[in-house]
């Protein structure tokens, strides 16, 4: 059970909101991280409540500070009388729960318009306004209490607003239990993010990582989740896992510096475990692997669901989820691996392998050539990416 005040960094399945995503209206139906929200704002203000009008239906916050960006903003006026009426919601219910001196904290992207979340004593609402450059100084319209972000957040407002001080600091993992399993995706770089086809201010989201993020626990462990497109890879030293995600080593060319390369091996030489998702490998461009002890090789190879699973491999395929051949999509393989290399998966007729394992100082990598590119073939792999978390657990258990 989580504590009232823990912030979640849990994920399940998503529908964009209204704050990542200017065109829709409806519920926030995934859970979404505290630093998603704040990458995906421009602004984010701390304030008190000034006033309400429970007549009209009004009211009147007053701007206190910017903790992020600069909103030029003495008060934001909200109109809650716009809002709707339905899935426990409504204007007056929304007004109801303001009273003068509460704090409360509005998170909000500027762009044509205003798309905002409001926060104030456990409850997550959403405003809008339009009107160009003058939308901040206008009336904000409520839409909605939005009972579901409560997953993300859920409990006082000076606490939220102290764990948000921390994480705008750069300061990683905030608030995370401390038996939970730390799991820092490299992510957003190479693989399409999920809303696309909307401008927005945060890409971190691809179909994979969303697919990782929504698998809460692994071998009755906590999994809590952190993603970063910087590929030095801040707060791994804080992490128990790095995966390295599609196409995060080699796309079009290799992409880690040799900074990074150190940085991950240390990880691993000291007791991480590095989860290694499909990379693009050219016939011209090999994938390389400064960033992995041993001798390994990566190759062009079609895509495939034909492979075959080594006795090393049962366990990998059989828990939680049973998987068969023909039942995953590979692309691209490993090849010319040396003896302390533990193959899970082959294809090629065993030349090549899919899935594979090394040990290294204390720690484990787990390469895999999993292509997880699109909404369809993460849909089907998401079986063996629970597997892998699962497996991670109960290795480092």
């Amino acid at each position: 059970m989580r504590s009232k005040n823990q912030l979640s960094f849990l994920l399940c399945t998503i529908l964009v909101g209204s704050l990542l995503s200017m065109n829709v209206q409806g519920f926030i139906e995934r859970e979404y991280t505290i630093p998603e929200i704040l990458d995906a704002c421009t602004n984010v203000v701390f304030g008190e409540v000034k006033s309400v009008d429970t007549r009209r239906l009004r009211g009147i916050i007053k701007v206190k500070e910017d903790a992020k960006g600069k909103s030029n903003l003495s008060e934001i006026k909200m109109n809650f009388a716009t809002g709707h009426y339905r899935r426990e919601t409504s204007p007056d219910k929304m007004v109801r729960l303001l009273k003068k001196g509460m704090p409360i904290i509005v998170f909000y992207r500027e762009h044509y318009a205003i798309e905002s979340l409001g926060f104030v004593n456990g409850t997550w609402f959403q405003t809008r306004a339009h009107g160009g450059g003058h939308a901040a100084s206008s009336w904000w319209g409520f839409t909605h209490i939005d009972p579901l972000m409560s997953r993300t957040f859920k409990g006082s407002t000076e606490d939220f607003q102290k764990i948000i001080r921390a994480i705008l600091a750069g300061k990683k993992w905030v608030n995370t239990p401390k038996d939970a399993l730390r799991v820092l995706v490299l992510t957003g770089n190479s693989t399409r993010p999920m809303w696309s086809q909307v401008p927005v201010y945060t890409n971190t989201v691809g179909y994979e990582y969303n697919a990782i993020r929504s698998i809460r626990k692994a071998d009755n462990r906590l999994l809590v989740y952190e993603a970063t497109q910087d590929s030095n890879l801040p707060g791994l030293d804080g992490a128990n896992v790095l995966w390295l995600g599609q196409n995060e080593i080699a796309s079009d060319g290799y992409l880690l510096s040799k900074k990074a390369e150190k940085k991950i091996k240390r990880f691993v030489k000291s007791g991480g475990i590095v989860v290694v998702s499909g990379q693009d490998s050219d016939l011209e461009k090999p994938c390389e692997t400064g960033w992995l002890e041993g001798k390994l090789k990566g190759v062009e190879r079609p895509l495939t669901q034909d492979f075959k699973i080594t006795k090393h491999g049962q366990k990998l395929f059989s828990k939680p989820n049973r998987i068969q051949p023909g039942q995953l999509y590979f692309d691209d393989a490993w090849t010319d691996w040396d003896k302390n290399y533990e193959t899970l998966a082959t294809t090629n007729g065993d030349k090549d392998f899919v899935v594979g394992t090394r040990k290294f100082g204390k720690g484990l990598y787990i390469i895999t050539s999993m292509r997880n590119d699109s909404r369809g073939t993460v849909a089907v792999n998401k079986k063996l990416i629970e597997n892998i978390l699962n497996y991670v657990a109960n290795w480092s258990s």
